[in-house]
């Protein structure tokens, strides 16, 4: 008896198993720990806890950097960025593939220029 294909994909399962994530190891240069300290103390000024909601934001994107750091493409060189979601801040990080590492070199507002 021959099997219709709709029966054939009703033996399969429907999800296939996932294979385990790598999850990359994420590493801060003294630079980008001093943007964020900066940035923090700004908006501490500004309204008490704001530095806070802004540390959580940028661990929020570092954590989504960790888990694919090729979903942002690559801006210059071989440096990609990665926008907040809630701040105008973005994430500028270098990817070691075979290190499975994450360098960031800077962390900072969407509209500040990058020294040369």
């Amino acid at each position: 008896m021959r099997l219709t294909l709709l029966q054939q994909s009703l033996k399969k399962p429907f999800l296939q198993p996932l294979t385990k994530m790598t999850i990359y190891k994420i590493l801060f240069s003294d630079i980008a720990l001093n943007d964020i300290k900066s940035a923090k103390g700004w908006y501490n000024l500004q309204q008490k806890g704001l530095g806070k909601k802004l540390a959580t934001d940028i661990k929020a994107t570092s954590s989504a950097i960790q888990r694919n750091p090729f979903f942002s493409s690559v801006r210059y060189r071989d440096i990609r960025k990665a926008s907040c979601k809630k701040f105008p801040y973005a994430i500028h990080y270098k990817v070691y593939e075979d290190q499975k590492l994450v360098f960031v070199t800077a962390v900072f507002h969407e509209s500040r220029k990058p020294l040369t």
